[in-house]
């Protein structure tokens, strides 16, 4: 079993990405939009609490806004209630739905004393779904994309996507990182099983080259991916664990929606937290 995809960013980190974000519109009053008061209305949207989505293993890297899945994986998610103020809401019941029937472990479930509840879900249907969360007056929508081999997996595509990448002389081959063979790990994880022809490169200065995906939004960037294939979307990583590198560069770097080529000394993980299988440390930008 593996998770075909791992979804990372924090909500809200592009906003053009957002369903109600609108595109093309223009101004047609010459005179500036006057400042208004407050309406009650938006003064109680204010006051709402928080539902959080998480997916359980990568929950230090943000909410989540999307999940890529394979048909015979399952997907633990954490979900948290906070007060307006970010303070935890305990015994907060929270409804789950499917929108096309997949199986969710609960169909409601209740926060507990640090306003966490855990969920699990076992895609069945390939195709697109919707999960719904609501709790306490709001409610949270996660897109759902489940892959099986009869409908074609979307590794085929990304496959072809990655000869997008301009050839440069010194940089190790993605080949090489994704033929890395895994095994089930703890806590549904996979466990990468390096041979020695990649354990070889552990501790070694190395060039990797790929497209940045922050982690954080802003303008400068110290700590992001490098994905093989370029994302389809800031939610979403476009691969497994063995087609990303965790960047930890030695000064903030600039996002770029060209390939970067950078040069770091690489780690492998072999347990780590997050599900990753390489980072490379100290990385410049070449």
């Amino acid at each position: 079993m593996r998770l075909v995809l791992m979804v990372i960013l924090l909500a809200g980190l592009l906003v053009a990405c957002s369903d109600d974000a609108e595109y093309g519109s223009s101004v047609r009053d010459s005179e500036p939009a006057m400042a208004q008061e407050p309406t009650e209305a938006a003064a109680a949207e204010s006051d709402k609490p928080a539902l959080r989505v998480y997916i359980t293993r990568l929950r230090d890297y943000g909410e989540v806004a999307g999940i890529t899945a394979a048909s015979d994986e399952f997907v633990d998610l954490t979900l948290r209630m906070e007060a307006a103020d970010g303070t935890p809401l305990a015994a907060t019941d929270i409804e789950i739905s499917s929108l096309v029937g997949n199986e969710l472990s609960e169909s409601v479930v209740a926060t507990d004393a640090d306003g966490n509840a855990e969920l699990r879900i076992k895609p069945q249907l390939p195709g697109d779904d919707v999960l719904t969360f609501l709790a306490d007056g709001v409610s949270r929508q996660v897109t759902l994309y489940i892959t099986d081999d009869a409908y074609g997996h979307p590794m085929e595509h990304m496959e072809e996507r990655a000869t997008e990448l301009p050839e440069v002389d010194g940089v190790i081959a993605w080949d090489r990182l994704t033929a890395v063979a895994t095994e089930e790990g703890d806590y549904g994880l996979l466990k990468p099983l390096f041979d020695d022809d990649l354990r070889a490169l552990h501790g070694t200065e190395v060039k990797v080259q790929g497209f940045m995906l922050p982690l954080e939004n802003d303008d400068k960037h110290s700590h992001f991916i490098v994905t093989r294939s370029p994302p389809s979307c800031f939610f979403c990583l476009p691969g497994g664990p063995e087609s990303v590198v965790e960047i930890k560069a030695e000064k903030p770097l600039e996002f770029s929606f060209d390939p970067v080529v950078l040069k770091g000394r690489l780690a492998l993980l072999e347990d780590s937290e997050m599900g990753l299988f390489y980072r490379l440390e100290n990385a410049t930008l070449e």
